[in-house]
């Protein structure tokens, strides 16, 4: 099982949205586990039809399995998860072998994270295998990238373990029609160069829609679903080839 994880220490950045589409990605090819670990739960609501079992809190307590629910398993978010904050640190290691416990029950795991550098966000550092990062495109969500680039240092450093691939800073909710996001990209592309990854989710309303209706914009009809659909299979057709998943 290979293992990705969305994060970003600022929220409002497209997170959920990303995730979501990665595991409906992932779940057409592979058996698919998408943990969610952000206690507002949005992304337990959006997929919703695929929860299965287990609670996402659950994995820090004790080496869990989460069964297979088809090609499609949602561990659930809840407000308990607020508690692995106060909980011993031995908590991270209990969550990076509960998914090493599944490696043979599942090809990818999805990891939604929470906007902070929390124990669950450590946690999901430690069990990765690859770590995506949606940014906005603004002053305020650049100012984490260098915190979010030392905890994934600081976590591989500190358990011994080689670092996840970083797949890249990825612009979500980019809207190509603000001159100003045009020029702040721009120059972000100048400053981050390398690990600017290598393509973009615009800011469009039907990720919104597909959200509400809890199903990928590629299922939807009309052109905007189409276009929205062709950009963020482009995105996982991407990071698919650069966590070199193959069946």
């Amino acid at each position: 099982m290979k293992t990705l994880v969305v994060m970003n220490e600022k929220g409002g950045v497209g997170k959920t949205n990303i995730a979501a589409h990665g595991g409906w990605y992932f779940a057409e090819r592979y058996r698919t586990l998408v943990i969610d670990l952000d206690q507002q739960a949005n992304l337990t609501t959006t997929m919703g039809a695929h929860v299965g079992v287990v609670d996402s809190v659950e994995l820090f307590a004790e080496i869990t399995r989460a069964p297979s629910f088809g090609a499609l398993t949602v561990t659930r978010s809840t407000r308990d998860l607020l508690g692995i904050e106060g909980a011993d640190r031995v908590c991270i290691e209990v969550f990076r072998d509960s998914l090493v416990s599944m490696a043979s029950d599942y090809d990818v795991c999805v990891i939604d994270t929470p906007p902070a550098l929390t124990n669950r966000t450590f946690a999901a550092l430690l069990a990765a295998d690859a770590v995506l990062a949606p940014i906005g495109i603004n002053d305020y969500s650049m100012q984490g990238v260098a915190e979010l680039l030392r905890a994934i240092k600081g976590v591989s450093n500190h358990y011994g373990r080689a670092e996840p691939k970083f797949l890249g800073l990825l612009p979500s909710i980019f809207d190509r029609k603000s001159k100003r996001e045009r020029e702040m990209f721009e120059q972000l592309a100048e400053v981050v160069g390398q690990l600017l990854f290598p393509g973009i989710v615009a800011k469009r309303d039907i990720y919104s829609k597909a959200a509400s209706e809890s199903q990928p914009v590629w299922k939807m009809k009309g052109s905007p679903a189409r276009e929205a659909g062709q950009e963020i299979r482009g995105v996982f057709d991407t990071v698919s080839n650069l966590m070199e998943l193959s069946k």
